[in-house]
């Protein structure tokens, strides 16, 4: 089927009002840098078309934020005759490709140009009474048809389509401030960092590394995470840092119970000054409220006092099936499963602290050289552009 081009539909970017031509603007880039560079692409009303000179582009708009759905379509003059014509070449070439005799159908029109006539419902009647008279073995199912057929009358023209291909919703990357998101090999932090995409904030990624206590593996699994979602967004950037010596300073001189505050503190003082340097406007975590012991309020209220830094916890609500399942939607499961610890579960208590109190953890820091800790850390700093 020789198509036109590419009709896409947006939800969240037509409540912004004034501010709406920057959005589309920007999902127009995105879907540009997932595209062949001789993609022409038209801006309608509450609409972008994308043209393809070889029938439908070659565009990735599965990966694109800010889309409601897509569809093939072809084009036409906003002629009625036309598109009566242009609709049964649609369904014929569909019943011919698919090899199907007996099947229900439903005419959808949408009637942007309201000065075109006739009015909508008499459109439907015509597709639909030329339909039924070509092809007496179909019916008519207005609730659950197994072919709709799709009309959107415009100035620009008619189009037509068959298929509604859903988006991911939301808003385009970019359309945000960046966020630099803390990136472990789990499952949870992955899944935080692609709901702060589909908020329209770019995001960087910073990992914290303890080699050799954990091996090359636990790096590489983080690695191919931050590359999958970066498929989501135009360019990531992913921060390594070693913390090794922190996690021995704190296995020597500081009350087990707390090592996990303790390191998290330390991951967020880091954090905080590379999110400086790489202009991120906040930290994000995986955290979901109760999930494991160090994700009580109390032991949150005490990680997150080393820094006034904003923090944001997208899972925080989440239950942790919730959190796989989208994990597994979004195609990063398989890999945060891959059987290789991080520096957090290496160095986990046994019996950690479920309500830390900040006095008791200030106290615990006083046996640390803090400041050098952090100074030295920053200086392992890898830098990978992905």
């Amino acid at each position: 089927m020789d198509y036109f081009g590419t009709l896409i539909r947006y939800d969240e970017l037509a409540l912004k009002g004034r501010n709406r031509i920057l959005f589309e603007r920007q999902l127009i880039s995105n879907i540009r840098s997932k595209s062949f560079s001789d993609l022409k692409v038209e801006r309608l009303w509450g609409r972008i078309l994308l043209e393809g000179q070889q029938g439908i582009p070659s565009v990735r708009l599965d990966q694109v934020f800010g889309i409601a759905s897509y569809s093939p379509v072809m084009k036409v003059k906003a002629d009625l005759s036309q598109i009566q014509e242009t609709a049964l070449k649609l369904l014929r070439d569909y019943l011919h490709s698919k090899k199907e005799k007996g099947s229900t159908f439903r005419i959808d029109v949408r009637r942007v140009d309201k000065d075109f006539s006739p009015n909508s419902l008499e459109i439907q009647k015509r597709i639909a009474g030329d339909i039924l008279a070509h092809f007496p073995e179909l019916k008519v199912d207005l609730r659950r048809p197994s072919i709709e057929i799709g009309v959107e009358i415009r100035k620009e023209g008619a189009f037509l389509y068959l298929e509604r291909n859903p988006g991911l919703r939301g808003l385009p990357v970019g359309s945000s401030a960046k966020v630099l998101s803390l990136l472990s090999g789990g499952i949870d932090s992955p899944v935080a960092s692609w709901l702060m995409m589909q908020r329209g904030a770019p995001v960087d990624f910073i990992h914290f590394y303890a080699y050799p206590y954990v091996g090359i593996q636990s790096k590489e699994k983080v690695i191919d995470l931050a590359k999958h979602l970066g498929h989501y967004q135009n360019s990531s950037v992913l921060f390594v840092v070693s913390v090794t010596e922190i996690q021995e300073e704190i296995q020597k001189k500081c009350n087990d119970r707390f090592r996990t505050i303790l390191l998290r503190r330390f991951m967020h003082r880091i954090a905080a000054e590379v999110a400086i340097r790489c202009k991120a406007k906040a930290l994000v975590t995986g955290e979901s409220l109760g999930q494991v012991a160090s994700q009580t309020i109390e032991n949150i209220e005490a990680i997150q006092s080393v820094t006034p830094a904003l923090i944001l916890r997208p899972l925080i609500g989440f239950n942790k099936q919730k959190t796989i399942d989208l994990a597994k939607d979004i195609g990063t499961y398989d890999i945060s499963i891959r059987p290789f610890d991080d520096c957090c579960a290496l160095f986990q208590p046994k019996a950690p602290a479920t309500k830390a109190k900040i006095a008791l953890i200030l106290r615990e820091e006083e046996k640390l050289p803090v400041s050098f800790l952090v100074g030295e850390a920053l200086k392992t700093i890898e830098t990978i552009r992905l």
